[in-house]
């Protein structure tokens, strides 16, 4: 049934209603148009079982926690439940172009940004005016599926004019909660007139929180968060409620999105689901699920919690040496991915690249590729496959000229004082400089393709800080070195300091030679270590040639960067200017 004209509630109190309304258990991710269908993913929340209808109601968005109905027909439709899979698990479907509301403007061909570029730079906000749908499921209430006396025991039927009166009433009990009970079903509109113009934030390594951790109130107040949530709270506040995180339109997870070994192997499940789906699960159902509709995007990379604590192969484990964790760890990630639409791989292919914004991001998979170490194999044993090295090389060729950034959730740069006092210490180091073969591929690819101003991005460490980097040929190359820049956020939530590493560990400054590309000599300089502890996120923002970097901090707020990343110079930090 569709067509419904959402007017005035009538008839149904909350007394007589038989329809319960219900928000999805997840954000519902959105995908660019394919075949005139917008791809969409969310999750039903288990508790409820399946739905017997979906409603979808046009809605504008005007920022912050202020939603409108539009003044346009709902639409309901049965729900058919999905071949496979249960309430709670990833729900992929799609919804037709010519269902949604147009943006603001988009029929005259006026511009339809959701914001502009504001603040600490002056200038004029526009106003935030978002069209879009949100989803709801209906669910009978259990006194409608056996009513007594007219209805003989027979599961009630409603017909087209009483079920209209009682998705109404449903509705408007559904609306009258407040918008954080339920925003996060919002979907946006499909809009083509999005600018170049990159920002966006990284963050790393959510330890779950405990018993002791709970936080009510969270949503309104980032401050009433507990530790175990503080962060993520503070990036929900961040990009619904500042100027400069309403342009934030991405967020990368830079692995260990969940602690499948939260308990170090103490208390840990023994059952795949309880380790890993419903770590996933409970990830995107607490304040991931909040992010507002100008977060367009949220892509995740594998790291070791997510399959175990620092995993690699090792001979004579069982399963060819990945232990018995690995295959279940590695589907899971994938068919958790935040991705709705289509996305180049599997669950043996976790590797990826995409262009955003103007922006090309390389998505690395740092963990799952690596070879087993042992003292007879450091200097050669690899962290990525060939296979991912070369698809980097061909990633680098088709960005250049454009921002790049690689997301890995092991720290490229720096190496760790240990492996630089002694090579074969690599095998201790569970970061790219563990597997020394690898680092200068790695950097000799970057030297090939003259990728100046490439930012890598990481968050394995659980401490925020930066380096930049020269590589430049010892044989006396005329050409200008190569300078890009590693930038590490800290843990969301890490709170077992030996789990943090310590900025003495870290090799910088530091300067290393290499065997690159076709026989080259290449030299690695790396730049002193930019220490930012504690618990957080990073944002980054492209600006002209820069890169603009903060590190989100509780009780710190600052307008002025923290570093200006630049592919002609070595990174300048707050201290600098």
């Amino acid at each position: 049934m569709s067509g419904f004209l959402s007017g005035t509630r009538r008839g149904t109190g909350a007394d007589g209603l038989l329809i319960g309304a219900e928000a999805p258990g997840h954000r519902v991710e959105r995908a660019a148009p394919e075949t005139g269908r917008v791809p969409l993913l969310t999750a039903l929340r288990p508790e409820r079982g399946w739905p017997h209808w979906l409603l979808w109601v046009p809605m504008r968005w005007r920022g912050g926690w202020v939603y409108e109905q539009l003044p346009l027909p709902w639409r309901i439709e049965s729900f058919v439940p999905p071949g496979m899979g249960q309430p709670g698990a990833p729900w992929r479907i799609s919804q037709a172009v010519e269902a949604f509301p147009p943006q603001p403007g988009a029929s005259s061909g006026a511009a339809t940004d959701m914001t502009v570029e504001v603040g600490i730079d002056g200038g004029d906000e526009r106003e935030i005016d978002v069209h879009g749908l949100l989803l709801v499921a209906l669910y009978l209430e259990p006194r409608a599926l056996a009513m007594e006396g007219a209805h003989r025991g027979v599961m009630h039927e409603l017909g087209e004019e009483e079920l209209q009166a009682q998705v109404e009433g449903a509705l408007g009990q559904f609306l009258d909660l407040p918008p954080h009970r339920w925003a996060h079903g919002f979907v946006p509109s499909p809009d083509e007139s999005v600018s170049d113009g990159v920002c966006f934030a990284l963050a790393a390594c959510q330890y779950p929180p405990g018993l002791l951790d709970a936080s009510p109130g969270w949503e309104l107040d980032a401050s009433q968060a507990g530790p175990g949530l503080a962060s993520l709270a503070r990036l929900h506040r961040f990009t619904r409620s500042t100027v400069r995180g309403r342009t934030c339109s991405l967020v990368l997870f830079a692995g260990d999105q969940i602690y499948a070994d939260a308990s170090g192997g103490l208390a840990d499940s023994r059952s795949g689901i309880e380790r890993y789906a419903r770590g996933y699960g409970e990830f995107k159902a607490g304040p991931a699920r909040l992010l507002p509709p100008t977060v367009a995007r949220v892509v995740h990379a594998i790291d070791d919690h997510e399959i175990v604590d620092n995993w690699e192969p090792s001979p004579g484990a069982s399963h060819g040496g990945n232990g018995p964790w690995f295959d279940v760890a590695r589907q899971a990630a994938w068919h958790h991915r935040w991705e709705a639409g289509a996305r180049v791989g599997g669950p043996e292919l976790l590797w990826h690249d995409f262009d955003w914004r103007g922006a090309a991001f390389f998505i690395a998979d740092a963990r799952c590729e690596r070879e087993a170490r042992r003292v007879a194999n450091w200097s050669s044993a690899r962290l990525w496959s060939t296979s991912q090295r070369d698809a980097f090389g061909e990633w680098l060729s088709r960005a250049a000229d454009r921002p790049k950034f690689v997301l890995s959730g092991s720290l490229p740069l720096p190496r760790r004082r240990t492996t630089v006092e002694h090579a074969a210490s690599c095998l201790r180091s569970d970061a790219w400089d563990g597997y020394p073969h690898s680092l200068h591929e790695l950097l000799g690819a970057v030297w090939r393709h003259r990728a100046s101003g490439l930012v890598f991005l990481s968050g394995d460490e659980h401490r925020s800080g930066w380096v930049s980097a020269e590589i430049s040929a010892v044989d006396g190359d005329d050409r200008a070195p190569v300078r890009i820049h590693s930038v590490h956020s800290s843990a969301l939530y890490a709170p077992w300091p030996f789990a943090i590493t310590a900025a003495e560990e870290l090799a910088a400054p530091d300067a290393f030679e290499f065997d690159g590309p076709d026989g080259r000599r290449l030299r690695c300089v790396v730049s002193v270590w930019a220490d930012r502890p504690g618990d957080g996120f990073a944002v980054l923002r492209v600006r002209g040639g820069e890169v603009e970097l903060w590190f989100d901090r509780s009780g710190q707020i600052s307008d002025a960067p923290d570093g200006v990343l630049s592919s002609g110079n070595l990174a300048s930090s707050k201290a600098d200017r």
